[in-house]
């Protein structure tokens, strides 16, 4: 696994975070990311492996713990492969939110999500009206 841009996440001493690669999905041998915890005694386990049906790939960027929920975004994959916005539980469940890539609101979102008066809040590597990256904002 290869955790490339993405910090970790500390939710009642347990770290959590993602991976680029590695996982159980996708063709070819690199994988299309995970989302993993460990243990501050060093027990790891993944919690989801992306790339199976419209979940998303390559989560870059790390996650943000909301009330024991984290969120976080895959820069491709999804329904329009332009990336998504997800949720996931300490248990490994996952839903995504927001599939990025219909319309002005696309596409690549690289950076984690912040939790924002309600809502989450983040960044697209391109699209908007110039082609150089939105900001969003979705509801949980």
């Amino acid at each position: 696994m290869e955790c490339r841009l993405g910090r970790l996440t500390d939710v009642s001493g347990t770290l959590y975070g993602t991976t680029r690669f590695g996982g159980t999905y996708c063709s070819g041998s690199a994988g299309c990311g995970t989302v993993f915890s460990i243990t501050l005694s060093g027990t790891e386990k993944v919690l989801h492996s992306f790339g199976k049906g419209s979940d998303g790939t390559n989560p870059i960027a790390g996650l943000s713990d909301v009330g024991g929920t984290l969120y976080g975004t895959t820069f491709q994959g999804g329904g329009y492969n332009d990336g998504t916005v997800f949720s996931i539980t300490t248990g490994g469940t996952e839903k995504v939110l927001h599939s990025f890539g219909k319309g002005t609101d696309r596409n690549t979102p690289e950076a984690p999500v912040l939790y924002q008066g309600g809502n989450l809040v983040g960044t697209t590597y391109y699209g908007g009206a110039y082609g150089y990256g939105t900001v969003f904002s979705l509801t949980r």
